[in-house]
């Protein structure tokens, strides 16, 4: 080993490892590993209430990113909200909802 010279610069085997904090709280977001069941579901309850078809994919895509970028309490406010302008049954918003915090995880 040349240039060894026994000054070893890192961290001991006997010294404690430091504490880093998190700097963030965890939310709730989409379990991103059954992203694609997630939304062969949500298009099964759209279709069972017969939500308008130019609608139903945008409605769709918002969900998802929403739930999966920042949280599933944002992805449920969209969706109370499309509830209020008429887009979705107030049967139908249940559902998304149950099945949002179904396939919620904290990240």
């Amino acid at each position: 080993m040349a240039g060894y010279r026994g000054k070893y610069k890192g961290r001991r085997s006997n010294e404690p490892r430091p504490y880093s904090p998190r700097s963030s709280e965890r939310t709730p977001m989409l379990n991103l590993h059954r992203v694609t069941t997630f939304t062969y579901d949500l298009k099964e309850i759209l279709s069972h209430y017969k939500i308008n078809e130019t609608v139903a994919p945008s409605f769709i895509a918002s969900v998802t990113a929403k739930a999966s970028r920042i949280s599933i309490d944002a992805s449920i406010q969209y969706v109370r909200e499309q509830e209020k302008a008429g887009a979705v049954p107030k049967e139908a918003s249940d559902e998304i909802c149950s099945l949002l915090e179904r396939w919620s995880r904290l990240r």
